[in-house]
């Protein structure tokens, strides 16, 4: 920790103009949710199945037989694809015969097709500071040690937004396609709340006399990166209080 912070302290005062008027680190919260959730394959829509949507969009069947024959294809692959469809919801069985749904007329115009997979697991944190749900990163973030204070502008949790966190998983959870197809996450199953970890943040509290401005800079170690969030909290309820601090001292001197 005393390494990284020597290293962030010279990169910020790289500036001449710039000096550190203070310095802390402190602990900040983050709730660990073990999260489960479906997930389907995406593929584009291959020929056999697109003739088939387009026959029941305008054709009345009831037998794969009548369709294989159409088609001059082989009634069992006709069978095991209406089955397939009909599970997934692309077609049902109306009065007249087969028939498209609103999910099948929606597929057939976008050509594209979802294959439901086995689940997966993840786990999602949560930081109350920042209202947000991420998914875990690639490095190891150090833990707290139990002496440092907590962060003194702490956030409300509130109750769990599992819309959310479905809207990070669709967003985040998206293999590469590859061979014409994604694998995509879709509903979560399951969210078991694991355990709430505490992680150093690093804080410097900064003066430029160029511009006369105090500001804050956070460093996150969670993120790895430099926190404006938490920075702006700091400066929203500080700054002033950081000024007034400097005038006195000056006023002491003279």
């Amino acid at each position: 920790m005393e390494k990284l912070k020597s290293e962030l302290r010279s990169s910020l005062l790289a500036a001449s103009d710039v000096s550190i008027t203070d310095e802390r680190v402190w602990k900040l919260p983050v709730v660990l949710y073990d999260v489960s959730f479906n997930r389907v394959k995406r593929l584009k829509m291959d020929i056999l199945m697109k003739m088939l949507l387009f026959a029941f969009q305008e054709t009345e069947i009831r037998r794969a037989a009548t369709l294989a024959d159409m088609l001059m294809v082989e009634e069992l692959f006709v069978r095991d694809l209406m089955e397939k469809m009909q599970r997934t919801g692309l077609i049902e069985l109306q009065k007249k015969g087969y028939g498209l749904t609103a999910k099948g007329f929606d597929y057939l115009e976008k050509g594209i097709f979802d294959e439901e997979m086995e689940g997966d697991a993840t786990v999602i944190s949560f930081s109350a500071v920042h209202d947000e749900y991420l998914l875990p990163s690639d490095h190891m973030h150090p833990e707290a040690e139990e002496r440092m204070p907590r962060y003194r502008y702490d956030g409300v949790r509130g109750t769990l937004k599992k819309e959310r966190m479905q809207k990070l998983l669709a967003k985040e959870m998206v293999y590469p396609a590859e061979d014409n197809f994604q694998i995509i996450a879709t509903d979560i199953t399951a969210c078991i709340e694991q355990e709430t970890v505490f992680v150093p943040c690093l804080e410097f509290q900064l003066y430029d006399r160029k511009q006369d401005i105090f500001y804050a800079r956070v460093w996150n170690t969670f993120k790895d990166s430099w926190d404006e969030t938490l920075a702006k909290q700091i400066e929203e309820r500080e700054v002033v209080k950081w000024r007034k601090a400097m005038e006195e001292r000056e006023a002491a001197f003279n």
